[in-house]
């Protein structure tokens, strides 16, 4: 019952572990470093790639008791409380719950108060593009001229959601999402850390699954060890994600090319009878062809391919089978697709939808070749027919 995940167990505690945010972490350390910390933070970007993780360290920095410090000790009062999230000093605020007017204005209400057991207190409030527009109004005025022993340091996924007047009053930082090598890295250490046999194919999977997130790459893995008794495997990897096994993708997408279309369609039976999602294959086929096109246009060694981890002889085979104008039509099949999903589409219907109209596609010709067809029929209209 003691069991701490690993997205916990895990979690950053100095600037230099947060990965793929050096930019930031190098800014806020010479702030601290020269002493030109700013009395509201504002941080944005996708989730699970660091926010709160960095606000937590920023806290430890400016109150640890060997502080303010780039490198905060981790092991004093301060430091100790804050990673439990019981210091009174540091208060952490869920503005999804908690930010209406009413907590606002007791918030405001308590930032007049000298830190009982730190130098400086500091409201870090997450996802603040949940708080109503009362609320931030009853917040300017101490965001705009606080105590000097306040800082804000504010969080939010959706940075479009908070009002130009508050974006005026901070320093803004955007956290990237991480680079899929990155998320590899760090879970290849962690597996180790943990004893667990892992095969490395798994790792680049878990990363592009959880799309530039540590937090979601993280907490995949933990499932995969968990749903695993001697090692996993990729497929249980499959069954985690609800997705097809890569095998059987690439036999759909072959039948697909050939246009065979009862045979693909019945793949596609086979595929989710098996237990994959129609949306995870659906998702699956658009990276299955981007690596296509990726690999006609770089060829199979460039960056651009290694990155995704994607890349088999058999889809080397079927890269060269299709000209580059048909895998691009592929795509953007493939892609309309997804985008008819979010508008509430049955993803089963979408998807064999999707697959018999790529088993019909046929012959694309190249736009450029057949408008240089037209133009030498326009200049010799009497003459012979061009082949």
């Amino acid at each position: 019952m003691d069991y701490l995940v690993i997205a916990r167990k895990y979690r950053p505690q100095t600037f230099g572990d947060v990965a793929g945010q050096e930019v930031v972490a190098r800014t806020l350390t010479n702030a601290i470093r020269k002493g030109k910390v700013a009395h509201a933070y504002l941080f944005t970007g996708p989730r699970g790639v660091g926010k709160t993780s960095m606000a937590r360290i920023l806290a430890k920095a400016l109150c640890c008791e060997q502080g303010p410090t780039t490198a905060p000790c981790g092991v004093c009062t301060h430091c100790t409380m804050i990673a439990d999230s019981s210091h009174p000093d540091v208060l952490e605020v869920d503005a999804a719950r908690f930010g209406h007017v009413g907590e606002i204005r007791e918030l405001c209400d308590n930032a007049g108060f000298a830190p009982s057991l730190a130098r400086v207190r500091i409201y870090l409030l997450d996802e603040v593009h949940m708080i109503t527009k009362d609320g931030w109004n009853a917040l300017l005025k101490v965001l705009e001229e606080p105590p000097r022993h306040l800082h804000f340091i504010f969080a939010t996924t959706e940075v479009e959601k908070v009002l130009p007047t508050v974006l005026s009053r901070t320093q803004r930082f955007d956290f990237r999402g991480i680079a899929l090598d990155e998320i590899s890295a760090n879970l290849k250490a962690i597996a180790l850390k943990e004893g667990a046999t892992l095969p490395p194919s798994v790792f680049p999977r878990i990363a592009r699954a959880a799309g530039g997130g540590m937090r979601d790459a993280q907490t995949l893995l933990d499932q995969l060890i968990a749903v695993s008794d001697e090692g996993a495997a990729d497929h249980d990897l499959d069954l985690l994600l609800g997705a097809a096994r890569g095998d059987a993708l690439a036999g759909l997408v072959g039948r697909l090319i050939e246009g065979a279309t009862a045979p693909a369609l019945e793949s596609l039976e086979g595929l989710c009878a098996a237990g994959a999602a129609p949306a995870v294959i659906l998702e699956q086929l658009v990276d299955h062809v981007r690596t296509m096109l990726l690999v006609q246009a770089c060829g199979k060694d460039s960056l651009a391919v290694t990155r995704l981890g994607t890349w088999s002889e058999v889809l080397d085979a079927q890269a060269r089978s299709c000209t580059p104008e048909k895998t691009m039509r592929m795509c953007q099949v493939l892609i309309g697709s997804q985008q008819a999903l979010r508008q509430g589409v049955d993803p089963r219907l979408q998807l064999e939808l999707a697959c018999v109209r790529l088993a019909t596609l046929g012959s694309v010709q190249d736009l450029d070749g057949l408008l240089r067809r037209i133009e030498r029929i326009e200049e010799n209209p009497g003459g012979s027919r061009p082949r």
